[in-house]
């Protein structure tokens, strides 16, 4: 019962551990993912409201100077933050933000497998939001998903090959319309954080703890054993051995057995047994 305990209890011990470790992890990661998608949030805010307008009347006005219809890197939100984030991913690697999108105009925001099944996830259960640990590029990856809806200033880059700007047909050359409908879940906002090492280090962890509670419990199981073969199983032999040579006529031999609890007295009981057994057959003799 007591290594069944202990099974238990190292068990216990190890969830508890991996658990808390995963947790506190997620908590810590969970608070730069706000601070990316905050940050992400406002840039596209500020694209959309402030430059994107401020482009279109600039390039109203200087019609015939300027060739270009549409500057990406001023007026395009997805452009603009994947490029900041693209200066940000070179000097913290394991921070990745990926924008996504069925349809999109760049073939590169092309969502991946493992990006689609969470959009559709989204899309099917009419979340706004995901997070969790998945499978990414082949290792573990803690991901936050932040959907993205189509909205009425998207129509212009986003509906047909037709309303788009020449500047972005010349570019990217898209062989389809992206048929975007407004209020639409067509992609998605992704922050992955690998989460492999995390997840061996709490595995790791959760093990050493676990197998440290089961070894406690072993001990104490392996020292009552001890104790008990040695104050009461032996002691105990001893007597059974020393009552058949008593039984057999051999009553020569003492009984040596020292000490003060219950099996010292019943060898005590025995060994007055013997004397008595011995001077009544020295008598006879």
């Amino acid at each position: 019962p007591i290594l069944i305990f202990g099974a238990v209890a190292g068990l216990g011990t190890g969830f508890y551990t991996y658990k808390t470790e995963i947790d506190t992890a997620v908590y810590t990661t969970e608070e730069k993912v706000s601070a990316a998608i905050t940050f992400s949030d406002s840039a596209r805010e500020y694209v959309r409201k402030t430059l994107r307008p401020m482009l279109f009347d600039f390039l109203a006005r200087a019609k015939g100077c300027v060739q270009e219809d549409f500057i990406l890197e001023g007026q395009s939100s997805s452009f603009f933050t994947a490029s900041i984030f693209n200066l940000v991913n070179e000097k913290m690697p394991d921070f990745k933000l990926r924008q996504v999108a069925y349809n999109p105009i760049n073939p590169k925001n092309e969502p991946t497998p493992e990006e689609a099944k969470i959009i559709n996830f989204m899309k099917a259960t009419k979340r706004k939001e995901y997070e969790g640990i998945v499978e990414y590029k082949g290792t573990k990856h803690y991901v936050h998903a932040f959907g993205k809806v189509a909205e009425a200033g998207c129509m212009q880059c986003h509906s047909t090959r037709g309303a788009m700007p020449k500047t972005l047909l010349a570019k990217y050359n898209p062989q389809y319309d992206p048929n975007w409908q407004v209020g639409e879940l067509v992609g998605a906002v992704m922050v992955f954080v690998p989460f492999e090492t995390v997840l061996l280090k709490a595995q790791l962890d959760g093990i050493i703890r676990g197998f440290a509670v089961f070894s406690i419990f072993l001990f104490i199981s392996l020292f009552i054993v001890f104790m008990l073969n040695r104050l009461v199983f032996k002691p105990l032999e001893i007597l059974e051995r020393k009552a058949e040579e008593i039984a057999k006529g051999n009553v020569d031999e003492p009984i040596e057995i020292q000490s003060d609890d219950e099996i010292g007295k019943l060898a005590q009981s025995f060994e007055r047994m013997r004397v008595s057994i011995k001077k009544v057959m020295d008598l006879l003799k």
